[in-house]
């Protein structure tokens, strides 16, 4: 296994050949963490009992495709990098928190130094359980991604000046293309729901783990899904939406722009979805020990 160099009140690292690059931050967060990471294709993701991830292997996936799209073919040694994630959790207690679970970020150097690995890793955060039962608060804005099935880095500080420039807090910030198409979240992707039929759109976003396991789930529910984006002006003919990510599974959206979702909270879809979400996370959870 590679070299690892980490620093417990940092909790940042950076592996490449065996060689240790010692980068000393003063930080415990993912977000500070970015502004010294060179641009590159990263991938998010949470914990499950400390060793467990939903989809594992589409994450490591993702990395390489982003790669490729990027003009660079880089191949994971998957072993190793299951390892060294192992290794990370188990030398960084997280004993003071009240769970034990972390969200972690990894990043491969597609800038500096081609194929340098970056881990991020912090205590994971959920919305309050009282966000799920109400729904969360949404904001729009004309933005999307320049190359929506790459998850490239240099996103996440667009997506952070976009933040800044809202004077309100708002739950989640949601893109709209320039032809009015509600496309995904800042951090999540979007399902509007109309009647029993879900609508989440399929280009210009991007196709998160957590969205795909969403989606086999609706087809398992037999939830009839149209891979297409609801307008800006259709808003208010919403009876139900939500977002997914990996850290915050099915969140129902209370309101969009101010304008409520005509059905309760959560809609009688999403909490279907939301109820066979947890039965069958087990099912697509993937240990990082290696077999």
């Amino acid at each position: 296994m590679s070299e690892i160099f980490w620093q417990s009140d940092t909790n940042f690292w950076t592996i490449f050949n065996g060689k240790i690059d010692t980068i000393e931050l003063g930080t415990k967060t993912i977000a500070e963490t970015e502004k010294c990471t060179p641009i590159g294709a990263y991938t998010s993701f949470r914990t499950y009992n400390s060793f467990g991830v939903l989809r594992l292997e589409q994450h490591f996936d993702r990395l390489e495709e982003t790669a490729r799209l990027a003009g660079f073919d880089i191949q994971l040694d998957r072993e190793d990098l299951r390892n060294t994630l192992v290794t990370l959790i188990a030398g960084t207690p997280n004993s003071s928190e009240p769970t034990p679970e972390r969200r972690i970020r990894i990043t491969i150097d597609l800038e500096r130094h081609i194929g340098r690995l970056y881990f991020a890793m912090e205590p994971l955060k959920v919305p309050a359980p009282e966000k799920y039962e109400l729904g969360i608060i949404c904001q729009t804005t004309q933005a999307h991604r320049e190359n929506p099935k790459a998850k490239l880095s240099n996103f996440l500080s667009r997506a952070a000046d976009i933040r800044d420039q809202e004077k309100d807090e708002f739950d989640e910030i949601l893109m709209v293309s320039p032809h009015g198409d509600l496309l995904e979240g800042l951090s999540s992707n979007f399902f509007g729901i109309k009647g029993n039929t879900v609508y989440t759109a399929e280009e210009g976003v991007l196709s998160g783990t957590t969205r795909d396991f969403i989606l086999h789930l609706a087809e398992e529910l037999e939830i009839p899904v149209v891979f297409k984006a609801i307008k800006k002006d259709e808003i208010a003919d919403l009876d139900e939406a939500f977002i997914s990510s990996t850290s915050r599974a099915i969140l129902p959206i209370r309101s969009i722009d101010g304008i409520p979702m005509k059905g309760s909270m959560p809609g009688s879809v999403t909490k279907r979805l939301m109820e066979k979400f947890d039965e069958e996370l087990s099912s697509g959870i993937e240990s990082l020990f290696v077999d």
